[in-house]
């Protein structure tokens, strides 16, 4: 698909993640170890991992979030998760990890993408 990037930001105490480009095997790597040092050196009391750029995210990426979550909170802060894609938004709803990241849980009926929306007569 594409490498994903970070950006990083402070505003007082919250340090923000901004994730640019697909969450999966082939780009977590070096993107899960600048985000797990970042927290090492930073100590966030609260990390706002902000995924509205993320189109599309596999199991490593889930496995990468929680990864971010359990160092947040190894160092005394807490995370959340903000503006997911609904595609992004219900793995994380089907995986039951919305209530862990500050979510809540999507309409039943909400459209994941723009596909497989029929509109009546």
């Amino acid at each position: 698909m594409g490498d994903a990037m970070v950006r990083t930001h402070r505003s007082g105490d919250v340090l923000v993640v901004e994730v640019l480009g697909p969450l999966e095997a082939a780009t977590v790597g070096a993107l899960r170890s600048v985000v797990l040092d970042t927290i090492d050196v930073q100590r966030p009391a609260v990390l706002t991992v902000d995924l509205r750029r993320v189109p599309f995210m596999d199991s490593i990426g889930i496995g990468t979030l929680v990864a971010i979550n359990n160092k947040t909170r190894d160092v005394g802060g807490r995370m959340e998760v903000r503006s997911p894609s609904p595609f992004v938004h219900r793995l994380l709803q089907v995986t039951g990890l919305t209530e862990l990241f500050g979510l809540p849980d999507l309409p039943v009926d909400a459209p994941v993408s723009g596909a497989g929306v029929i509109l009546p007569l």
